[in-house]
């Protein structure tokens, strides 16, 4: 990990201290890593000054309603649902390793990594997000975005869609401007994420409708595919579409950087750090 030389220094007089033995001290404080698999977080994510102004008008308004800052939410289907994505940040049984630094991100949304929702259900498409029909335990008449905004309150939410909408792009990026303009609408800063699958077909169209849309509405793009590129079969399981598990989510370890699930949730918490700290929280 890279460090930076810190002097030990006098609160009174900013002047380096020296010990008992008369020796000026220097401590050494690790630097924050952002990289994965030789990849830079800003090459898979980046806030630019047009999309940290627009989410902060979101944020502000979500404020101004009583959005819980300390709460995000999961939109996607069965790629992100629990006990895989991030769940495990909530029962403690993880090791960040040279990632430590990122603990109190962990912290600060405690109880957001385990919750599952309304809004994460095995096969589902962009168009069945706004049908009341898919909402399960829900309000007459209410769709699932619409039930986890008003049960679980976040001021974000990560959105990882595309894998089920195949042969229809018009009407995947309609139904995904729909849901993203409702995000917006309520006060939520939505996070989109793209996929490693292919299972649309080929050409990646998906992942270049996710990005489009992202760069319409300013918000942020969390392009998990870009660096899904640098791990075996784009880190899927047999199937093409599921992500291979990492049941130890011990970054220590060599294999976290070798399945789609440790570099997934990795990846993920720092995106969810960095929107901690564009706020000052």
């Amino acid at each position: 990990i890279p460090v930076d030389p810190v002097l030990a220094t006098s609160a009174a007089n900013g002047l380096p201290t020296p010990n008992a033995d008369g020796q000026i001290v220097i401590t050494a404080t690790p630097l924050p890593n952002w990289i994965v698999n030789g990849v830079s977080l800003d090459t898979i994510f980046t806030l630019s000054p047009a999309v940290l102004a627009n989410i902060t008008q979101i944020y502000a308004y979500g404020q101004s309603i009583g959005r819980n800052p300390r709460a995000f939410s999961k939109l996607g289907d069965s790629t992100i649902e629990n006990p895989h994505f991030m769940a495990r940040f909530d029962e403690g049984t993880y090791n960040l390793g040279p990632y430590a630094f990122l603990q109190p991100t962990i912290d600060y949304f405690e109880g957001s990594f385990g919750r599952q929702g309304s809004t994460v259900r095995r096969g589902l498409h962009t168009w069945s997000v706004l049908d009341p029909m898919w909402a399960a335990g829900c309000a007459g008449g209410q769709h699932m975005l619409a039930c986890e905004f008003e049960q679980h309150n976040p001021a974000f939410i990560i959105i990882r869609l595309g894998s089920n909408d195949v042969g229809i792009p018009d009407s995947t990026a309609r139904n995904l401007r729909e849901i993203v303009e409702f995000c917006i609408q309520s006060g939520v800063v939505p996070v989109l994420g793209t996929k490693a699958d292919r299972f649309e077909g080929a050409g990646n169209i998906n992942n270049d409708i996710i990005r489009r849309i992202a760069q319409e509405y300013q918000v942020p793009l969390w392009d998990f595919d870009l660096i899904a590129a640098t791990i075996p079969n784009r880190g899927l399981g047999g199937d093409n579409v599921h992500m291979t598990t990492f049941f130890a989510h011990d970054w220590n370890l060599p294999n976290a950087y070798t399945t789609g699930v440790g570099v997934h949730n990795i990846t993920a918490l720092m995106v969810l750090d960095k929107l901690r700290q564009a706020f000052g929280t």
